[in-house]
């Protein structure tokens, strides 16, 4: 039914229709959540880290955002912004949280991986993306929310808020060598190369490794394909061996620009 035909209709279901289109064109959102404890906030470290009361260290899902600077490293670009979009957002649900703990329960640094929300059910991981205070990052086999996040992710970058003020995104071509740490990269994959445990594609000095391990995540994919195409990366460079290196865990990590 066209807008011109629901005049005739009346002004309410031209109103609903009209709802109802912008709706689906921003995304439903994360789905709240309402149950499980409330947990006391101690401390905000930064954008995407906290500590609990009972001393549990929790790490976000699905969002990184910069680093603050430690000792005589400096603070990233936005670092003190999204450390202060999270204390707000902590301060608004009066310091108490729920937690929805991953698949995947710790890190590396035995960090508790969780999606929080604030006491009225609101995802806060999400809220944090849609403010442009970090990006989306994916790590198997925490994928709960990975549309949602997506789509908040892509509202800030459209709107140019927080990290995306700053066009983050650099070309693999010409890239320091001493360059480390999460970034986004833009590049032509060049080749494609592979050993016994990984799956290599190369843009300029950077090589993108996928484990075989991780291949399961990566259905109906043909890398063969990526040869040849520019694409818009996402991840941490590693140096190893004189060269700079990515690991992908996942397919939401690589996207095909035209």
């Amino acid at each position: 039914m066209t807008v011109k035909r629901l005049r005739s209709a009346g002004p309410f279901l031209l109103l609903l229709f009209l709802a109802l289109l912008f709706s689906s064109s921003v995304g439903a959102g994360c789905p709240s959540l309402h149950s499980g404890d409330l947990q006391e906030v101690e401390e905000v470290f930064d954008g995407d880290t906290l500590l609990l009361v009972d001393g549990r260290r929790i790490r976000l899902i699905g969002i990184n955002t910069p680093e603050t600077g430690w000792k005589e490293t400096p603070d990233e670009p936005h670092a003190k912004a999204a450390k202060r979009q999270l204390e707000r957002l902590i301060a608004k649900s009066g310091n108490w949280i729920r937690l929805e703990i991953g698949q995947q329960r710790r890190d590396r640094y035995r960090r508790l991986l969780a999606h929080i929300y604030s006491q009225d059910g609101k995802n806060l991981n999400e809220a944090l993306l849609q403010d442009g205070a970090g990006f989306q990052i994916v790590f198997p086999p925490n994928l709960d929310h990975l549309q949602c996040y997506r789509e908040a992710e892509s509202r800030a970058r459209a709107a140019g808020r927080g990290v995306w003020v700053d066009a983050p995104v650099a070309d693999a071509v010409g890239l320091a060598r001493s360059v480390e740490g999460f970034r986004l990269l833009r590049g032509r994959i060049e080749t494609l190369q592979q050993s016994r445990r990984s799956l290599w594609l190369k843009i300029a000095g950077v090589k993108l490794r996928v484990d075989r391990s991780d291949l399961d995540h990566f259905v109906d994919w043909r890398p063969e394909d990526l040869v040849g195409q520019s694409i818009e990366v996402r991840g941490w460079i590693r140096r190893y061996k004189g060269s700079q290196r990515i690991r992908i865990r996942h397919p939401s990590a690589i996207k095909v620009v035209w």
